[in-house]
């Protein structure tokens, strides 16, 4: 976990690209969310990958899959030159004014159609009017109990959408009709039963659609109120694709339903007012609307997985991200190569990116969730995603385009020593379709003192809507480009005036490992190259780079960089953690005190000296006044509290550029202004302590990094950074409040309560003799889902086991199937007092746990980590001495993150107690 920048060892910077494009209109220059320090900052054995894939396609009909995608244009890929693939062009295809409609390759889901398309309405039809009709006040008209027997009329060809042939709308059409208002009922059997509902439209110019009064979705229509005679967005055709969203079905009434539905068109006296609609349920746990995969490869050996962050994101027409965006923070996510059960995935409110498209009420957007706890727990393989929202259909100015990607820093034992950095922002650059730069810089780079080779560092890119079909022209020779110091990146399928092509590639070859495998993207790049050489400017000792990007006309929304540069001796490491106070730990509450724990030690040969550590707050924290502490560091004394203030110890807490941070000066010789000296060997323990908004809704993804800094003894500087990320997490099922056994007379009798329960199925007691092996006795029914405090009891018959201990343990079952455990619990049948002097910290841990244990006799104890689906991780025999014993289990590093049951077995004594391993 470090860098050093004078000798000789192999280090990688990672930096992630991950870049949003669009190509839309108008000269604009916006910063959405700017650069600032890296979101990950870390050097390990190991690396960073990026992978992803386009969620849609240009189709020739339908969509999804039973649709018919345009494989032609799909994989139309020339680099010849000639034709039409000059000027860097290598497709002879677009998004723009491309019928764009999702792809869906698990498309296995069952669904049931609720609601097919034609069928009859009622509309208004009171004289030929020009504005709103008197009996239409506000949104009266939407509620069901609106009287529509006077004025509205019933459609009178049923089997075809509304206005096809229809008399006096159409055949002929109404002179100055800009808006026609349409009703008609339809009626569900518990709706509830469906994950949600998929609204598919089609229509001709735009429309917003009431459910019971209430707005569900709006297509090519501006935001806001929407009186008679409103704008759609863009002239449009019934042909040009479909409009697809997926509606909660707690959204609809258990019987009769009203849909509302104002349709308005752009153009006075048309004859091509139409409408048509359909509504299907899908099912709870495979049914999806669109999907998309990619494999996520990892190096052989055991990997550990240090960050992982899912993006997605698309273009969408105003009203599609719904109440708080709702629609644009909700995606799915698995794990596997075969079609099945999906986790729901919201990201928080905090952690969306939405700009508007120039000249017209559209909107691009990402959305980014941190899944680091998935990742590591599920590996290497297929990752698939679905229903992501996103406009579909045929429009000018850049088309639409939808897509994901997943970034993971992981660490690996076999793999070099690296140096991950990764950064992040949502800003737009674009000229109306005119030739346009923008340059970012990015900081905080450590590159080694001697020269780097061509392999030794390479360039991570993820761009959104970079269009195959837009490179160079003869006013702008230099094409759609990235420039890394002013030196234009390019390779085999990314030509250097196009380098924004729709490409996902590798060195220059298409990455093949995604469903669908499609050559031409149509709206986002994934793209790998080596940039390690003095080509590219990246000099020995560099400490930023600049990020020049290019267009001819298209419009870009760059959001993430990333580099990997070999490097040389680490030498100090700075690992840090963070912990939380609050159950559910190891996830954001609200009003939380957070404790940051930065350690590390001298793992060279030589001393290190001025050494300082540094830790800027992160803005969605507070830091808590007075909790710099040192645990232990060489030259300062062990657990003491250090002061705010700067020179008058070894620590302080200032303010720069509007940011707090705090700086520790450790290390022998050190002073109030200064570091000391970490001889070989020597290690430290630094904490401070910060504090999470008071409102749920403010709560976001907690990214800190620190940073130690130090010299040799020629002048030379080295750095490590340590990073300790902490997310919002989903709700817990089951939140429990008690857990106790006790024997009364012949029975062992469990008892338990909770505060709360979620889609909580049933309880499973489990009964062993030796705490390894359980079995079931007998079950409780759960309460489903409930606010309510639940007391439950369980008798179990002991009277005839001959044995002086049992253990219980709870194995909670949820109606997915899905199951955790409680703690174990033992009970001494003679009536002995279990084993409680025992004390574990701390808590959580990252590599050490410390045992404070009183024990009366020589003797040779166990001490296991178990997991919480029953495997043993870790297992040591320790030696007591008579007395109380301090016992430390060394070595846990590799131990993956998560929570485990700590037991220590001690004669016919247990004692165990939930650890959390971050």
């Amino acid at each position: 976990m470090k860098i050093f920048t004078k000798q000789v060892n192999l280090l990688a910077i990672s930096m992630l690209l991950i870049a949003f494009f669009a190509g839309i209109n108008n000269f604009t220059y916006a910063q959405q969310r700017p650069y600032g320090s890296p979101i990950y900052s870390d050097n390990l054995h190991g690396g960073h990958i990026m992978f992803g894939n386009t969620i849609t396609a240009i189709y020739t009909s339908g969509s999804g899959s039973t649709g018919t995608v345009n494989t032609t244009a799909m994989n139309d890929f020339n680099t010849s030159g000639t034709g039409s693939y000059t000027y860097g062009r290598t497709s002879a295809y677009g998004n723009d004014n491309s019928n764009i409609q999702f792809v869906d390759v698990d498309g296995v889901g069952s669904s049931t159609s609720l609601l097919s398309y034609g069928g009859m309405w009622r509309y208004y039809s009171l004289n030929n009017y020009t504005a709103a009709p008197g009996d239409i006040s506000g949104l009266n008209w939407t509620e069901d109990n609106y009287d529509d027997s006077n004025n509205w009329t019933n459609t009178s060809n049923n089997s075809y959408a509304f206005g096809y042939n229809e008399t006096n709308v159409n055949s002929p059409a109404q002179i100055n009709r800009r808006t026609y208002y349409l009703r008609r009922d339809i009626t569900l059997t518990n709706p509830l039963q469906y994950s949600s509902i998929t609204f598919t439209a089609k229509y001709d110019d735009g429309f917003i659609v009431y459910l019971n009064g209430v707005e569900v979705a709006r297509g090519n229509m501006p935001s806001g109120a929407a009186p008679y005679a409103t704008n759609p967005s863009n002239s449009r055709e019934y042909t040009s694709g479909d409009f697809v969203l997926n509606i909660p079905s707690s959204s609809f009434a258990n019987g009769n339903n009203q849909i509302a539905v104002a349709l308005y068109n752009r153009s006075n006296g048309t004859n091509d007012f139409y409408f048509d609609m359909k509504l299907d349920g899908n099912d709870a746990a495979t049914a999806t609307v669109s999907s998309s995969s990619a494999n996520l490869v990892l190096p052989a050996g055991t990997n550990t997985i240090k960050f992982a962050r899912l993006y997605w994101g698309g273009r969408i027409t105003s009203g599609m991200g719904g109440s708080g965006n709702i629609n644009l923070r909700s995606v799915k996510l698995r794990k596997g190569s075969t079609p099945g059960r999906y986790d729901d995935v919201l990201a928080p409110a905090t952690q969306v990116d939405k700009i508007l498209v120039d000249g017209s009420t559209d909107s691009v957007y990402q959305s980014y969730v941190d899944i680091t706890s998935f990742v590591n727990d599920q590996g290497a393989g297929t990752y698939t995603v679905a229903n992501i929202t996103a406009a579909t259909g045929s429009i000018s100015g850049g088309g639409n385009f939808a897509g994901w990607t997943i970034v993971v820093v992981y660490e690996n034992a076999s793999v070099p020593y690296n140096s991950v950095r990764v950064y992040d922002g949502y800003i737009k650059v674009y000229d109306g379709g005119n030739p346009t730069t923008q340059t970012v810089t990015l900081t905080g780079l450590n590159v080694p003192s001697t020269p780097v080779s061509p392999s030794d560092a390479y360039m991570s890119t993820m761009a959104w809507e970079g269009d195959a079909i837009l490179g160079a022209s003869s006013s702008n020779p230099n094409g759609d480009y990235i420039k890394i110091n002013g030196q234009a990146v390019s390779n085999a399928v990314n030509p250097v005036v196009n380098f924004w092509n729709g490409t996902i590639s590798k060195n220059g070859a298409h990455v093949t490992t995604k469903n669908p495998d499609f050559k031409n993207q149509m709206g986002i790049d994934i793209d790998e190259q080596e940039i390690g050489d003095a080509q590219y400017g990246i000099l020995a000792n560099a400490t930023q780079l600049t990020v020049e990007f290019g267009t001819e006309a298209d419009q870009y929304f760059p959001s993430v960089f990333a580099f990997t540069i070999l490097a040389k001796d680490p030498d100090i490491i700075l690992n840090k953690s963070v912990s939380d106070g609050t159950a559910p730990y190891g996830t954001l509450q609200p009003n939380e005190e957070l404790t940051y724990t930065l350690s590390g030690s001298n793992i060279g040969l030589a001393n290190a000296v001025n050494c300082v550590v540094t830790d800027t707050i992160p803005s969605n924290v507070t830091y808590i006044p007075g909790s710099l502490y040192v645990v232990n560091a060489p030259g300062l004394p062990s657990n003491s509290s250090q002061t705010d203030a700067s020179n008058d110890d070894y620590a302080f807490k200032a303010t720069d550029a509007g940011k707090d941070y705090i700086k520790f000066f450790i290390g022998t010789g050190a002073t109030s202004t200064s570091g000391g000296t970490l001889a070989p060997g020597e290690s430290y323990t630094l904490r401070f302590k910060v504090l999470t908004p008071p409102d749920y809704n403010q709560l976001s993804t907690v990214t800190n990094t620190a940073r130690i800094t130090g010299q040799n003894i020629f002048g030379d500087q080295f750095v490590d950074d340590g990073t300790a990320t902490i997310a919002l997490g989903a709700p817990t099922p089951v939140k429990m409040t008690s857990f106790t056994v006790k024997k009364e007379g012949s029975n062992a009798v469990l008892r338990w309560s909770t505060s709360s329960e979620l889609q909580n199925s049933h309880y499973e007691i489990e009964r062993s003799f030796n705490a390894v092996d359980f079995t079931k006795m007998g079950e409780v029914a759960g309460k489903g889902t409930t606010n309510l405090t639940s007391n439950y009891s369980y008798p179990d018959a002991i009277d005839n086991l001959v044995t002086t201990i049992v253990y219980y343990r709870l194995r909670i079952v949820d109606l997915d199937g899905k199951s955790t455990y409680t703690q174990i619990l033992p009970l001494r049948l003679d009536g002995k007092v279990i084993l409680s002097s025992v004390k574990a910290y701390p808590n959580p841990f990252t590599s050490n746990i410390k045992l404070q244990i009183q024990s009366t006799k020589e003797e040779i104890s166990t001490v296991r980590l178990i997991s919480m689906n029953g495997q043993e991780a870790v297992k040591r025999a320790i030696t007591l001495q008579p007395g109380e014993n301090i016992v430390i289990i060394k070595d846990l590093d590799t131990v993956a993150p998560g929570i485990y049951i700590l037991e220590l077995r001690k004669g016919d004594d247990v004692f165990t107690q939930k650890i959390l391993k971050q």
